[in-house]
């Protein structure tokens, strides 16, 4: 996954310098940490594809174990005209079984 990174030009003026011999810019602190929060990521369409075709198991258990993200998913599809009556039955029992 390609992650476009904006970096200040205050660090880099911080980590860079001129150097006169080879006639070019030098940075030398390549570990520059930067924190990011959850509401400074996007992801495109092709990352979230990736993202849920390798963690599609986890995501599924964490819906149907959390009621309100259940009914959510259930709202979200009933808007879109499909049909829960056979998802609410299996998520119901998935939710037997684990007790």
């Amino acid at each position: 996954m390609i992650v476009p990174v904006y970096i200040h030009y205050r660090e880099l003026e911080n980590m860079c310098y001129y150097d006169e011999d080879e006639e070019s810019v030098v940075c030398d602190d390549y570990d520059y940490d930067h924190e990011y929060t959850v509401d400074m990521v996007e992801f495109d369409r092709a990352d979230l594809e990736d993202i849920i075709d390798e963690y599609f198991d986890d995501i599924i258990d964490i819906i149907l174990g959390d009621k309100r993200l259940t009914n959510a998913l259930l709202k979200k599809l009933r808007s879109r005209k499909i049909d829960v009556t056979t998802i609410d039955q299996k998520s119901q029992s998935v939710k037997k079984s684990k007790k």
